[in-house]
């Protein structure tokens, strides 16, 4: 989970959508969203998840969960429809959506509460992980729903992995369908998917092999690394890097570094996230015993890419392309 600078945030989330002005809200006031939104000519009907929805309408009130799904709506054309959002103290928020991302009222350092969240009257909830719609506290997506606020989570997290780039372009195209931002989902779809396959056709034009890498997420007595079915596999295919770590059923595992001693990787990309500086975490692997050992320590090859680049979003094609200029800099020109 992506940690974040601690901040003041809105608590009174309800009297903000009222137009109060509420001391201590730490992004933007809220936004008047107060518009009855024209029906659809035919109810739209999606399947997130295993779960089925129909919408008479586009949602006119909606609570973004996660940084990359606040990101993501805005560049479709419905940031103005976001009325609150979890976490919001991203600290570096892509230039095309910062001016509206610190317009949009943060309504917790992490998740909002559920009563934070039925305090907006929302119609509709998106999450970009499965821990935004923690059952344990209290706002699962059936307690949501329940109250009659439709949900949806992206596909990274449904639980059956992320093999291809279809999972984004379904999840995209149902979006803009619910929201009826067709168009501005479209377009950001192949952006992503145009930029994607232009880092790997460079690399496949150079003649490139892929590189057998190490994803350092953290841990020390056990490395935590990326698996083979989430969306780090998939930058990690795209850049070049080939993923030493390709078993098991779910986006991240731990593993040991005896076993990472087997391997010999190549290269390590270090995700950059939560309390501990990148710098001692790569300090940490270049006297780690075993680690000491490989390819990649002694040829100092080493990768830094913000964690908030390894989610379903136009930031996987950043994290891609740093890692193909890092470990393949002759396909560049470099």
């Amino acid at each position: 989970m992506l940690s974040r600078h601690s901040r003041p945030t809105a608590t009174l989330a309800a009297l903000m959508v009222a137009g109060l002005t509420i001391a201590g809200c730490s992004r933007g006031e809220a936004q008047d969203t107060d518009v009855s939104a024209e029906p659809f000519d035919e109810p739209v009907t999606i399947s997130n998840c295993d779960r089925e929805a129909t919408f008479d309408a586009p949602p006119q009130r909606v609570i973004s969960m996660n940084d990359h799904v606040t990101e993501t709506l805005i560049q479709m054309g419905a940031g103005d429809r976001i009325v609150g959002m979890g976490y919001g103290e991203q600290d570096e928020v892509l230039p095309e959506v910062a001016e509206q991302f610190d317009a949009i009222p943060s309504l917790a350092e992490e998740y909002p509460t559920w009563e934070q969240i039925v305090d907006l009257e929302p119609d509709m909830v998106v999450g970009g992980m499965s821990s935004a719609f923690n059952e344990k506290e209290g706002r699962s997506r059936d307690a949501l729903e329940s109250e009659g606020i439709d949900t949806f989570l992206f596909s990274e997290y449904c639980g059956e992995g992320f093999p291809d780039l279809s999972m984004l372009e379904t999840d995209f195209e149902q979006l803009g369908s619910v929201l009826a931002v067709e168009e501005g989902a479209r377009e950001l779809t192949e952006r992503i998917t145009g930029e994607l396959e232009e880092v790997r056709a460079t690399l496949d034009s150079a003649g490139v092999d892929g590189t057998p890498t190490f994803f350092y997420d953290g841990g020390e007595a056990e490395p935590t690394t990326i698996g083979g079915v989430g969306v780090g596999q998939l930058i990690g295919e795209y850049a070049g890097a080939d993923n030493i770590f390709t078993e098991g059923d779910r986006p991240y595992l731990k593993t040991t570094w005896e076993i990472l001693g087997e391997r010999q990787p190549e290269a390590i990309v270090v995700l950059d996230y939560g309390n501990t500086p990148v710098e001692d975490k790569i300090a940490y692997l270049e006297q780690q015993p075993i680690m000491s050992t490989t390819p990649a320590i002694r040829d100092d090859r080493i990768v830094v890419v913000p964690l908030s680049d390894f989610f379903e979003s136009s930031r996987m094609t950043t994290s891609a392309e740093t890692i193909a200029r890092e470990l393949h800099p002759q396909a560049f020109g470099g």
